[in-house]
């Protein structure tokens, strides 16, 4: 018998092969006939509803997973769309650039539709750190202007503004706020107090990072507004956890990511421009002709004309990011199937049983506002004496639930922080404290 030869196909193969090329190329449709695959029927009672709700990310269920505040499991059908686009993408390779302009203004429209904004006013990036990067160089500020933000940033928030320390002399100004904040006027009484003639900027988070505290925006956007102050807001930690609207909060400058609490895919986020501010920014990653005079060039990048505002001046990377830009947008489908006042709803729900659960054990101080509005699906708390590490290795050795230790100001022992999505239980939360009762005797 003549031994097969691995480089050949046989006919079968061929076949097959042939027929797969066929349905792949069935793809090849339209952008604007591109829509994402609704979510399937959804349990009506609540009980049944969240029990499905698990199933929907990629999750090891044999760990309890409370950090979604450092980066969130993927919706199967936002890996499921993204794998679908990337087919498309790379059979379409030949026709690309003729759909770039139009799939892009059918994503901006898409995504600031839920984001609550106009599309002039919506750049797509690869992370809440990358918009806020883009936004802060891209502002003109001179030696001695003012950003007020607070110590409690997260470092891919900071380090912007310290390089324009380095590079223009711009003075960043610090503020503490207090653990746990007892009320809104508070931090907007403390960002008053540190304005001054020279003050350009307010820059600080929605939700914070380390111990979930849920910022006044409007009140502080409201405040800076009238004194002619530009916000920026990091708005990693609430974008999928609670609703809002950002033309609603009125700030100028919003950032976001979506492979947190959205559950859209790794590498994706987004900058809200409010459009009034828009000429205020100058394109650090320009992709598109915007000279003045105009210069010559001999092509204009693929999807770079005739798109909204934003996407025009400061860059479009809707070109390379489609695939993971359509498994996000998968994931706001998800959110308004189930119905995002629900979802927040059920991550408070969780919170709260957290909190009391965790009240119930000795040698817990709890970081977390307690006053309503000041908290949603993040609780940090320590144990003084006790460093959060060991106790977080601990816990997930022994229960397997796994939980952040954080940095803490001021205490070498760091904190505990945990986050609470749709997907978590009670008895998750019930193996949790089991895990710190054992840990803590």
């Amino acid at each position: 018998m003549t031994e097969n030869n691995s480089s050949s196909l046989t006919r079968r193969e061929l076949l097959a092969a042939g027929a797969g090329v066929a349905a792949a190329a069935a793809l090849l449709q339209p952008a604007a006939a591109q829509t994402v695959a609704p979510v399937p029927i959804m349990p009506t009672s609540s009980r049944e509803l969240w029990q499905w709700v698990r199933t929907q990310p990629m999750l090891d269920l044999q760990t309890a997973y409370l950090d979604v505040a450092s980066g969130g499991p993927t919706l199967r059908a936002a890996m499921a769309a993204e794998y679908r686009a990337r087919e498309v993408q790379s059979l379409g390779l030949a026709n690309a650039a003729a759909r770039w302009t139009e799939e892009t203004n059918r994503l901006a429209t898409r995504f600031a539709a839920f984001f609550g904004c106009e599309p002039d006013e919506l750049l797509f990036t690869r992370g809440a750190g990358e918009a806020l990067g883009q936004a802060i160089a891209g502002l003109d500020l001179a030696a001695g202007d003012e950003v007020i933000t607070t110590t409690r940033e997260h470092p891919a928030a900071l380090s912007p503004w310290l390089v324009l320390a380095r590079r223009r002399e711009v003075v960043v100004k610090q503020i503490e706020l207090p653990t746990p904040l007892t009320g809104p006027e508070q931090a907007l009484g403390l960002f008053a107090g540190a304005v001054t003639e020279r003050t350009r900027v307010l820059a600080f988070s929605h939700v914070q990072h380390d111990d979930g505290a849920v910022l006044p925006v409007k009140e502080l956007c409201a405040f800076a507004r009238q004194r002619g102050i530009l916000t920026i807001v990091d708005g990693a930690q609430a974008f999928g956890m609670v609703e809002f609207a950002a033309r609603d909060l009125g700030c100028d400058v919003y950032a976001t990511c979506c492979h947190k609490w959205l559950g859209g895919s790794h590498g994706t986020g987004a900058l809200y421009v409010r459009r009034e501010i828009l000429d205020r920014l100058w394109p650090t990653e320009p992709r598109g002709l915007d000279s003045v005079p105009p210069v010559f060039t001999p092509t204009d990048a693929d999807g770079n004309t005739d798109v909204p505002a934003a996407l025009h001046k400061l860059g479009n990377i809707v070109p390379y990011s489609w695939p993971a830009l359509r498994g996000v947008e998968a994931a706001l489908e998800f959110q308004q199937q189930v119905g995002r006042s629900k979802i927040e709803a059920r991550i408070r729900e969780l919170a709260i049983y957290a909190r009391l659960r965790l009240q119930q054990l000795s040698g817990i101080e709890l970081l977390t506002p307690a006053r309503p509005g000041l908290w949603a699906g993040i609780l940090a708390f320590r144990v003084p004496g006790k460093p959060a590490v060991d106790i977080a290795a601990a816990v997930e050795r022994t229960h397997r639930v796994h939980v952040r230790a954080i940095r803490w100001p001021n205490d070498a022992n760091g904190a505990l922080r945990l986050s609470l999505h749709v997907f978590s239980t009670h008895d998750e939360v019930e193996k949790l404290i089991q895990g710190l009762q054992q840990a803590l005797r």
